[in-house]
């Protein structure tokens, strides 16, 4: 194994007394280091497996962590805990959640739930159409506050935002509900209220590693700093270069601030990139070198071959998408797998007009984090049942499931349940005789019993459930026959996901099944067939292809328009363009727009000051970015600035001196009549099919007589 490492990882690894700090850069192989450490202290030191606890923040990364220490140390199970930070909190709580007041089986409410709940208290209270109030931002505000502590309030100026997150946070106890920010929460309340059970799990894993350490908030914080006594040796991995989730609680500074916090910490950095060819890390250094909050290190490599290195400068975001797709067409016939190449982008809503250049040249790709299995209606709808099964207090899932399938149950009956026992389960107990649909609900409260009292969770249980509550019925008498197929086979699939769950556990059950599809992430989701990946900078966190695409590169796209104002923000938006082009192996595609907007409000943009950032040596211009790019990346270097291109002989190429009148061509809309002229560029054409586009003058033709 040592001569596979360099000598900065084997002496992280061999370091296993004390407050350890190993700065991480991308591709430097830090889970390697992990694992081999978990190997060191199990065959080299003897520490009993049981004693280390590793934890991390994706069951993808928490699996291969387990799956390559079981491969090291040739066993084929490992009784070291390797998890999640929320699973292991959730594990925890499981025995210890009852000093707190909640029952052991209490439920997690998933974020699609917490926001209903949101939803119907903002109703409640009035502010139902007011903008701040929005349920997505109040949910935000809720989570961040809940991940600084649990004491503070600060959330911004909204009058009745203090009463909006008691009244949520009261429904959540009152169902016996943990949200994923109470898992942490409630294992700090633990921990700070009884000493004792601190000091048992202190004595139980006196070795901690903690992986992208870059990534956690004020909570893990504090539950990995009550965990470590002077005694224990702990080993934080990360890099502040690679830090990007700082709009949901993530802080950077817990790396800076480590070593004073953990005194006698020795930092060892790992440098040495494993990944990337040199002219990308070069690329990457040079971006990354202009934030100021960071532990001074610089990426290399070893990786001298031949390596493309692109920028582009598109007219417009359609000749964009084109460019992108020309360029994965030739990547496919040097014989790179589809799936080995990604598309990076700031914002969800770029990727339109890159899958309509993809649909239009047949090159298969997928949506990274977008409509993902477990938020599939179909089967949220069977989870919803199995969550009251195991916790018939939970009012959230109960009425997912009370009119699924219809039942003719509507709110109004929900509000008389709720009249006779805030716990709607057990309102179905004391119904009186002529109470609505008195017939319907006396089965549905049947079926939940008959499930609780078996004991024999699997595919089998599964199936029985979704036949006795008539779900496949309903879909073919509801749904449109291709869609009711589909969603069959969705649930069909979720069957197997169940069988799946039982092969890879020793002791299966329902509450264990549940806490494993609460916690799933989105990368977790990445499948291997052979598509292109379009997805978000932050979903490819943690991945690498061999070519990367990174669209978008314009001043208010990326770096995004609201942080243009805060310095800390803008450096977030730097780190982020950093992981971007550490995701890249062997070639790397940057491209801009000159125009960016939304139908007829198009805007000239700036090339982003990432891209002014690199040295411009170190680009390969495309043949349409013009040699006046070049010499303005040349002096914005000086002058700070970097305007919207003059025209270019492309542009000449294929524009005209438009006048009213002139019949035109647009190869979506057809044939049209140009109404007006805007500024020169700018063209107001009425079409026959699609009525009046304010459109680029570049992107018509003169009709030919």
């Amino acid at each position: 194994m040592s001569t596979e490492l360099n000598n900065s990882q084997r002496e992280a690894i061999a370091c296993t007394k004390g407050p350890l700090l190993v700065l991480a850069g991308a591709g430097s192989g830090k889970t390697r280091v992990i694992t081999c450490k978990i190997a060191h202290l199990i065959r080299e030191e003897s520490v009993p497996e049981r004693s280390i606890l590793a934890v991390t923040f994706t069951n993808k990364a928490a699996g291969e962590m387990k799956r390559r220490a079981m491969t090291m140390l040739d066993r084929p199970h490992l009784g070291t805990t390797i998890s999640t930070f929320h699973s292991l909190c959730l594990r925890i709580l499981r025995k210890e959640a009852v000093l707190l007041g909640y029952n052991s089986d209490f439920s997690v409410c998933d974020s699609a739930d917490a926001l209903s709940l949101i939803k119907r208290i903002i109703s409640k209270s009035g502010r139902k159409n007011q903008k701040e109030y929005a349920p997505k931002k109040v949910q935000a505000l809720i989570s961040a506050v809940k991940n600084q502590s649990a004491s503070d309030r600060r959330l911004e100026q909204l009058p009745a935002i203090d009463q909006i997150l008691d009244r949520y946070d009261a429904t959540l106890r009152e169902n016996d509900l943990m949200d994923f920010d109470d898992l942490l929460l409630n294992t700090v309340a633990v921990f700070e209220q009884n000493p004792s059970v601190l000091a048992h799990y202190q004595s139980q894993f006196p070795y901690l590693l903690v992986d992208e350490f870059q990534d956690t908030n004020a909570t893990q914080y504090r539950m990995i700093r009550l965990l470590a006594t002077v005694a224990t040796h702990i080993c934080v991995v990360g890099d502040e270069d690679q830090s990007i989730y700082g709009w949901r609680g993530a802080d950077f500074e817990n790396i800076l601030n480590f070593p004073g916090d953990f005194q006698g910490c020795r930092i060892i950095k790992l440098e040495e990139n494993y990944r990337s060819t040199k002219h990308i890390l070069d690329i990457a250094n040079a971006v990354i070198s202009h934030n100021s909050m960071r532990n001074p290190k610089t990426l290399r490599s070893d990786i001298h071959t031949k390596s493309e290195c692109v920028l582009y400068e598109a007219p417009a975001p359609r000749e964009e998408g084109i460019f992108i797709a020309k360029q994965v067409q030739a990547l496919r016939q040097q014989a790179i797998p589809l799936n080995n190449i990604a598309v990076l982008y700031r914002a969800n809503y770029l990727s339109r007009t890159l899958e309509d250049a993809f649909r239009r040249r047949n090159i298969p790709y997928r949506i990274v984090g977008g409509y993902k299995f477990y938020e599939r209606k179909e089967v949220k709808d069977i989870l919803g049942y199995l969550r009251v099964i195991r916790n018939s207090s939970d009012n959230l899932s109960f009425r997912r499931i009370i009119n699924v399938p219809r039942r003719k149950i509507g709110p109004a009956t929900v509000e008389k349940l709720e009249s006779i026992h805030p716990v709607l389960y057990k309102a179905l107990e004391n119904m009186p005789n002529r109470f609505p649909r008195k017939r319907e609900l006396d089965e549905l409260h049947s079926i939940i019993e008959t499930f609780q009292k078996r004991k024999d969770f699997g595919p089998d249980f599964l199936r029985d459930l979704i036949e006795r509550i008539g779900y496949i019925e309903m879909l073919k008498a509801e749904e449109e026959s291709l869609e009711a197929e589909t969603r069959m086979e969705n649930l069909s699939e979720l069957v197997s996901v169940v069988g799946d769950y039982l092969d890879g556990e020793e002791t299966p059950s329902l509450n264990g099944f549940l806490d494993a599809v609460s916690l799933l992430s989105d990368t977790d989701e990445i499948e291997d067939d052979n598509r292109v990946n379009l997805m978000t900078i932050h979903c490819a966190k943690g991945l690498e292809f061999h070519s990367v695409f990174v669209c978008g590169l314009e001043e208010g796209t990326f770096p995004n328009q609201r942080t243009m104002g805060s310095s800390r923000e803008l450096e977030e938006e730097r780190r982020l363009m950093y992981v971007a082009i550490t995701r890249a192996k062997q070639n790397l595609y940057l491209s801009f727009s000159r125009e960016r907007g939304w139908k007829w409000d198009m805007n000239r943009k700036k090339i982003s000051r990432f891209v002014r950032e690199i040295p411009i040596e170190l680009l390969n211009m495309n043949r349409l970015t013009t040699a006046a790019v070049h010499s303005r990346l040349l002096t914005a270097a000086h002058s700070g600035s970097l305007s919207p291109s003059p025209p270019t002989e492309h542009d000449r190429e294929h524009s005209f001196s438009a006048a009213k009148g002139s019949a035109v061509i647009h190869h979506t809309y057809g044939e049209g009549i140009v109404l007006n002229v805007v500024n020169g560029n700018r063209i107001v054409v009425k079409f026959k099919r699609a009525g009046i586009k304010v459109l680029n003058s570049m992107a018509v033709q003169l009709k030919k007589d």
